[in-house]
């Protein structure tokens, strides 16, 4: 019998776009790339007057009990009734010759309705414990009514660049991968869904690190699609590492709609991940001779795509102006501006640390309340060291139209961090589940830029945004007095001119972070602190105010007593303190 077949051909969109991570690049919506189109040739069998065979795919893969063949093939029924599938079977051979035929599974369709299509899935575990090299599949029409049996071939193809080792993570024959930022669809998947890697956020944990990949999923179609079942699994130098989609509900996409997903890949600490394989999730189910029925599941790799290499330049960001974040964003409303208005670093020395506080001033231009979005932030040095941002313990539930509040962080850095640039990145928490988590720990990254440290300013120009202070001049008075017994208290009030300026257009309440006097004498023992807010009770205020430290812990008085004045911010973490002034 002569094989017809025909050549249908497959596109692979790429996009030149940039994996750079600057304001004007995270602007998502705005579709700049220029689209470069790859054709890929994905043969199509012509079996019948009306059945057309596309091969979907082939593993091999070495397991405990042996080697495990699969195949996954998709039969088309271009007529205009309901055609039935015969009992073919699929048979695989090897390089030397070596032909193993494939169980199909019991769920396999035996019929497919006009102009539509089914997939078929076989399977086969082979006892050897050696390595299959496969080179040709075949599917074959085999009469049982006529003695000896009469078998068809129906096609018979190559299969070098089909063939995925599961256990190598790779392609018999390797395609070239996919770069990292290109826009591709996946290979004998039947879905129009384009997908475009975005961004990859490496965490730690005490179980090791967690890569999550962000994917941008877009549905070109003009009719409502669902995400395929498609997995991604790391790749290092030496081992895999299986990935799961951290969404738990189906991701369903309108016509037009573009989606971000994300996949949590956990790895050994230390891990590097080389590149990423995506790839498709088969099942095969069989029964048993007690009739009871198995299911298997196994692997078929689609494609590769190479990680983003060493970051390039991204641009400067301007304290003030609205960040640009991702258009398919779901954390920042619409209405909400979000600006970056101070960054400061300081070094603690008593406490063997410097220490960054970020600033970010949220302004609803809208004309209903906004809630407080709960976003995360890391800096990362141009020496390649990532710092979580620890955000202020309690903030404002809601913003009202037209105000602004402020949301602050803080950072603890090394005494050897030099860095005076950094990149600041913005990231959200995922909802959902992954590797049995059960709670949204992942984090992706929403927008991302550079910014330049500010420099720390004198005693007559210290921003603590929204305020203004200038302190103009001090004393520091002692007194003592007897206690209830014969012992002596010492007490120690500080009267302070400064000038205390708030932008009125933003709100401060209780939340907002505080002022601590500390007094430390000339052996650099603390005697004393103390706290004081911006508003409520015992608050800061312009002009004139005297603030007292009474019984302090000193059996005498001291002189040269330096004032050290800190920005202080409660986090979940502690107390964590910035100093901002010294009075001597």
């Amino acid at each position: 019998m002569k094989i017809q077949f025909k050549q249908v051909a497959m596109t692979l969109v790429l996009s030149s776009a940039l994996l750079t991570s600057g304001l004007p690049a995270l602007a998502e919506g705005t579709d700049a790339a220029v689209a470069v189109t790859q054709t890929i040739a994905a043969p199509v069998y012509k079996i019948s007057d009306n059945l057309q065979v596309t091969i979907e795919g082939v593993s091999s893969e070495k397991t405990a009990s042996g080697v495990r063949l699969g195949s996954v093939i998709r039969i088309m029924n271009t007529s205009n009734q309901t055609l039935r599938i015969p009992d073919y079977e699929l048979k695989v051979k090897t390089t030397d010759g070596t032909v193993y035929t494939l169980r199909p599974s019991s769920s396999n369709a035996h019929g497919v309705q006009p102009d539509s299509e089914v997939e078929l899935t076989y399977l086969k575990v082979i006892n050897r414990q050696t390595e299959v090299d496969l080179s040709n599949l075949s599917l074959i029409d085999v009469n049982y009514d006529v003695y000896p049996k009469q078998e068809t071939v129906l096609f018979s193809a190559p299969i070098d660049g089909l063939v995925w080792n599961g256990n190598r993570g790779e392609f018999k024959t390797a395609p070239t991968p996919i770069k990292w930022g290109e826009t591709f669809s996946i290979p004998t998947v039947a879905s129009p869904l384009q997908y475009k890697t975005v961004d990859v956020t490496k965490s730690n944990s005490n179980e090791g690190v967690v890569y999550v990949v962000k994917l941008l999923v877009t549905n070109p179609n003009d009719q409502s699609e669902t995400l395929p079942a498609i997995e991604l699994d790391g790749k290092s130098k030496t081992n895999l590492y299986t990935g799961k989609k951290v969404e738990t509900d189906p991701v369903d996409l309108e016509a037009g709609q573009s989606k971000y997903v994300h996949y949590a890949i956990r790895a050994e600490m230390d891990t590097v991940l080389d590149s990423i394989n995506v790839l498709t999730s088969e099942s095969f189910t069989q029964a048993d001779a007690a009739g009871n029925v198995k299911t298997s599941a196994f692997t078929i790799g689609k494609l590769n795509v190479t990680m983003p290499g060493a970051a390039g330049a991204i641009g400067s960001y301007t304290y003030g102006t609205p960040i640009a974040f991702e258009k398919w964003n779901d954390v920042i409303n619409q209405d909400l501006d979000v600006a970056l208005v101070e960054l400061h670093v300081t070094d603690n020395k008593d406490q063997g640390s410097k220490v960054a506080f970020a600033k970010f001033t949220l302004t609803n231009k809208g004309v209903s309340d906004i809630p407080v979005p709960a976003f995360s932030t890391m800096l990362s040095s141009s020496t390649g060291y990532d710092y979580t941002g620890a955000r202020q313990s309690d903030v404002q539930k809601s913003i009202a139209p037209g105000t602004s509040t402020v949301v602050s962080y803080a950072f603890v850095l090394p005494v050897a961090e030099s860095s005076d640039t950094f990149t600041m990145k913005v990231q959200n928490e995922i909802n959902g589940q992954a590797s049995g988590e059960t709670k949204p720990t992942f984090k992706s990254t929403i927008a991302s830029y550079q910014v330049a440290v500010q420099k720390q300013e004198d005693i007559h120009a210290i921003s603590l945004y929204p305020y203004k202070l200038d302190m103009k001049d001090h004393t520091l008075t002692q007194i003592t007095s007897l206690g209830q017994t014969i012992a002596i208290n010492y007490t120690y009030k500080l009267q302070l001119y400064m000038d205390l300026i708030r932008d009125p257009k933003v709100l401060v309440d209780n939340n907002f972070s505080k002022l601590k006097f500390e007094l430390v004498d000339g052996s650099g023992s603390i005697l004393g602190s103390k706290m004081f807010p911006f508003t409520g009770t015992e608050r800061l205020v312009n002009g004139k105010q005297t603030l007292t430290f009474p019984n302090l812990t000193t059996d005498q008085i001291q002189n040269n007593i330096l004032v050290n004045v800190y920005e202080v911010l409660n986090t979940p973490a502690g107390e964590v303190d910035r100093l901002i002034a010294e009075l001597k």
